[in-house]
């Protein structure tokens, strides 16, 4: 007879043995999963990419619908902003745009306004223009000018919106030119590689993904079109939004308020030039242009711009002197306004 202790000795082999196979077995399955996880996870970070990607444009968009309804509406009132992605990532864009917009309004001379560095030049073709009035929200001044022309070195402060009439002898304003700084915000929602951003300046959203160009997803509310009369009519509404008081805990809402609307132009007009700057490192004025003069370049390209109306570039074709609409001597109905919203 075998001795007892040997079916004990063969027992604890064979649990030794199925315990040693159960551990295999789970190292395998760890090991499985650890790869699976390995291949999955620029899967899983394009998936939670794609979904941050998504809240971020659906805020932004939300929040920019929010803001051209806000500046529509009566000086005080406004709306509350409760989304958290919003107020956690909301920044401001500094002077992101500054516009330039001038055209001639009565009498038949032609007048050309530029401003550098605080000195203005003012030149009228027919010598018609006798004085000038420089006026913003702050205060108002007055020149006088030599045979139509003059240099004149202004004490007023040109941080804001500036507006340049030119009188005649009858003290009618000939000529109009306004300056409007345009502050932005920005919208930036964290990636796995950088940030994705969304730009709200002047009524166009802007997005841009990480190492990627800017896509001009809404354009500013530059328009033009026909009067029931027959006529032409040229629209622009600049949007500024001033930022205040962002310091402020996040857990309250955010304030948009209507700050009113300024009035620049609401007159038959003639020679319109538009110009633009852009601030940052990736400029939409490409864009812009392209979008706003697209039909005169088709109609050039066929030799047949003589009966184009519509935006176009002001002298050279490059869009270098800025717009102008056509054609350019004919006149028309300019509207200009600035609307001013506060978010605090």
């Amino acid at each position: 007879m075998r001795p007892v202790t040997a079916t004990r000795e063969s027992a604890d082999e064979r649990a030794v043995s199925e315990i040693m196979g159960v551990t295999m077995l789970l190292a395998m399955v760890i090991s499985t999963m650890a790869g699976v996880m390995v291949v999955m996870q620029p899967f899983m970070q394009d998936l939670t990419d794609n979904r941050d990607w998504a809240a971020g444009s659906v805020a932004a968009t939300q929040f920019n619908d929010r803001l051209l309804v806000v500046a529509e509406s009566p000086v005080g009132t406004g709306v509350a902003v409760n989304n958290q992605h919003v107020k956690d990532t909301i920044t401001p864009l500094r002077v992101a745009e500054v516009w330039q917009i001038s055209a001639d309004l009565a009498g038949n001379d032609r007048v050309t306004v530029s401003m550098n560095n605080g000195i203005i030049t003012v030149s009228s073709l027919n010598e018609s223009a006798v004085s000038v009035r420089i006026h913003t929200n702050i205060e108002t001044e007055w020149w006088n000018l030599t045979e139509g022309q003059g240099q004149i070195t202004t004490n007023v402060s040109i941080l804001g919106w500036v507006q340049i009439d030119i009188m005649n002898a009858d003290e009618d304003v000939i000529h109009r030119w306004i300056q409007a700084p345009l502050d932005g915000v920005q919208i930036r929602t964290p990636l796995t590689s950088g940030s994705f951003q969304v730009n709200l300046v002047n009524g166009a959203r802007i997005e841009q993904l990480p190492n990627q160009p800017i896509d001009v997803r809404s354009y500013p509310r530059l328009h033009h079109d026909q009067t029931l009369d027959g006529g032409l009519r040229v629209s622009f509404v600049l949007l500024d939004i001033d930022v205040e008081g962002l310091e402020r805990s996040t857990d309250v809402s955010l304030d948009v308020e209507s700050r009113g609307v300024i009035t620049f132009f609401d007159h038959q007009a003639r020679n319109l030039r538009l110009t633009a700057e852009f601030t940052g490192s990736d400029s939409p004025e490409s864009r812009y242009l392209r979008h706003w003069t697209d039909s005169f370049d088709m109609h050039r390209a066929t030799g047949d711009s003589s009966e184009y109306i519509g935006f176009g570039p002001n002298g050279r074709v490059s869009g270098a002197e800025g717009m102008t609409i056509h054609p350019s001597s004919s006149a028309f109905h300019l509207d200009v306004i600035l609307q001013q919203v506060v978010i605090q």
